[in-house]
């Protein structure tokens, strides 16, 4: 018999409030530079609060005391460090609460010693993961408008504001002809350094993605920037592409991984299709997950990644930058370019914990290939 864990965050009645009049202080958000933020770590809290609370016992009261305290000492950036968790995991692993900013508002009422305080960020800490898992889980919550609203937007200002963006910049593409239109498929967070680099007398960009976050997310960034020639497009490849568009060049970053080879034939397929008659394809992409799911097999390395990582990779073929090589080349492309290469880096950005270095070994290619006509 399996014994079941109790959840922390229950949204079932009788229960206590999420929020106290302690934790309502936000005492780390004074005199913040980012209003915007404030305001909607505010409001997303409050909101929180008329879904979820605790169990109205001893430990419940225990868990609304230390997660009210982490509130009033929280920095505004939670907001990102909660959307990475919610909703963009595979892309952003490694989040940490900072409990260097929390512990600065924390020591202004706090008389322990620096091992109370270390049991009290822990305690702080696995609040916080609990109740990003909890939203995550549970869809009432993870595909509510308001939360996503709040969450993305937040996400939107702060990169706006700091230029810290999620992704290092793309490199711009070289273009055949700035007349035609450009897809950037699958688009994700590098989507928001890509509306913030792209130059406006370049023709018009066309970012698509089909998570509601994401698309929220730079809907909202896009109209911070105030750029007229890029576009948003709801699509999920390679079930539902866009419909009736024709291009002159296609971007596919680090996507195709994502399916299995079969998926990724018809994905080239459509590409031949929509692409104007010297339209060009661009891949980047590596074998890196395919390297991960096999050294997981080695417990050792499976217990330093992030809980719940493994789920959400697709196992790709041991040769899959040769055979999809071969796959552009068989949908009726020609090659232009071609390189692969193999690279080694010694990291903790898929660790559960903060210093656990795994070794990854993989490979990663560009190809750059033009409609045959």
């Amino acid at each position: 018999m399996t014994d079941k864990i109790a959840p922390i965050f229950i949204d079932s009645f009788p229960r206590l409030p999420l929020l106290n009049n302690h934790g309502r202080h936000f005492m780390g958000l004074e005199n913040s530079s980012s209003p915007e933020l404030v305001e909607r770590t505010k409001n997303l809290f409050e909101y929180l609060n008329e879904r979820l609370g605790f169990f109205n016992s001893a430990e419940g009261r225990e868990n609304q005391k230390y997660f009210n305290l982490l509130l009033r000492s929280i920095y505004p950036e939670v907001m990102i460090d909660l959307a990475d968790l919610v909703y963009a995991q595979h892309e952003r692993l490694a989040v940490y609460l900072s409990f260097d900013h929390i512990n600065i508002n924390l020591k202004k009422n706090f008389f322990g010693n620096a091992d109370s305080l270390q049991k009290m960020n822990q305690k702080m800490a696995h609040l916080f993961y609990q109740l990003a898992a909890t939203i995550a889980k549970k869809a009432f919550l993870r595909d509510d408008s308001e939360i996503i609203r709040l969450l993305s937007e937040s996400y939107s200002y702060y990169l706006y504001q700091t230029k810290n963006f999620p992704w290092e910049d793309p490199p711009q593409p070289k273009l055949p002809n700035l007349q035609q239109s450009v897809l950037d498929v699958a688009t994700g967070l590098a989507g928001f350094s890509r509306i913030y680099s792209w130059p406006e007398n370049f023709p018009q960009l066309m970012l698509s993605d089909s998570d509601p976050f994401i698309m929220s997310g730079l809907s909202h960034f896009l109209e911070l920037t105030g750029k007229k020639n890029i576009v948003l497009m709801k699509a999920d490849f390679p079930t539902k592409p866009p419909q009736g568009i024709k291009f002159g060049f296609i971007m596919v970053n680090k996507f195709l991984h994502h399916l299995q080879r079969s998926d990724r034939v018809n994905f080239l397929k459509w590409s031949m299709g929509v692409l104007e008659s010297d339209g060009v394809l661009e891949i980047l992409d590596t074998d890196l997950e395919h390297y991960i799911v096999e050294q997981s097999e080695q417990p050792e390395f499976k217990n330093k990644l992030t809980v719940g990582y493994l789920e959400t990779l697709v196992e790709i073929e041991r040769d899959y930058t040769d055979t999809l090589k071969s796959d552009v080349q068989g949908a009726g492309f020609r090659l232009i370019h071609f390189d692969c290469r193999n690279y080694c880096d010694e990291t903790d950005a898929f660790s559960q914990n903060q210093g656990d270095i795994l070794s990854l070994k993989f490979k990663g290619l560009e190809i750059v290939a033009e409609k045959s006509v």
